[in-house]
């Protein structure tokens, strides 16, 4: 696979209207600005059924130049052509530090609005990853704009183990959309397989009721969409060790995963 004038607006699928009605940037237009608001929310407690897209869309972005595929939603290997070199990048669901879309955001969830005086802040258990090596705050060419840490937090020079753990979500201000941050506060060292800050779940929210009556609830997630992204070295499946160069360039590299999901209430 090499890039192309019109890589970024092509995916080999029905993924790609999605993606384009739903921009990275934007998601399902979470507004996590709404974090404070003490104005009404439509009531998500409770379990939610998530049925998910049966692919996965891929984009590699290494040095500025990007690369789109797909793979199948339990995983698979995309294969690109760098100056006249194959790279393999593996997103394999069962190794223990990897969360896939699919895990991200499971089949089955359950949603809380603990807190009465902002009903715009949801929680939700997911899988959530945790540093078992060393804790450091990056160096200053690590981090910022630019690169895979932009806001700085504190590295991971270590294993990565996943384990279950509340996450915060938000409910948009008009009640029509929520956004889920999956990203757990930790970076990259570029090789372990940290998830990378917009690592997100976003979709709408269809409603019944009104606030006004005090029946307002959220019956079904649509045009939703699990964006999670991870440093290219962590999942490059070839052997840099005998090119310095091409191995410092895939540690700085970004894996990002789509796939698009709906969801029902029980």
């Amino acid at each position: 696979m090499s890039p192309s004038g019109s890589s970024r607006s092509r995916f080999a699928s029905g993924l790609v209207a999605l993606v384009l009605a739903l921009p990275f940037t934007m998601g399902a237009r979470g507004d996590g600005c709404a974090a404070n608001s003490r104005s009404p929310a439509p009531d998500v407690t409770g379990d939610w059924a998530i049925t998910y897209d049966d692919r996965i869309g891929v984009e590699v972005d290494i040095g500025g130049a990007l690369y789109e595929d797909e793979i199948a939603a339990t995983g698979g290997t995309v294969e690109i052509v760098r100056d006249g070199r194959t790279l393999s990048f593996e997103l394999d669901c069962g190794r223990p530090e990897i969360v896939c879309p699919s895990e991200a955001w499971p089949e089955a969830v359950s949603a809380e609005q603990r807190n009465t005086e902002l009903e715009h802040r949801m929680i939700v258990t997911l899988p959530t990853q945790r540093c078992d090596g060393t804790l450091r705050a990056p160096d200053d060419d690590e981090c910022g704009e630019g690169t895979l840490n932009p806001d700085c937090e504190s590295v991971c020079d270590g294993d990565i183990r996943v384990s279950q753990t509340e996450r915060f979500g938000v409910i948009g201000e008009e009640g029509e959309s929520f956004r889920l941050y999956l990203g757990a506060g930790i970076a990259t060292n570029g090789i372990n397989c940290a998830l990378l800050g917009y690592s997100l779940a976003d979709a709408d929210l269809q409603t019944t009721g009104s606030a006004d009556d005090g029946d307002w609830e959220a019956v079904a997630m649509e045009n939703g969409l699990v964006t999670v992204g991870y440093a290219g070295g962590c999942v490059w499946a070839g052997n840099a060790d005998l090119d310095p160069e091409l191995e410092a360039l895939l540690a700085g590299a970004s894996i990002t995963f789509r796939t698009g999901f709906t969801g029902e209430r029980r």
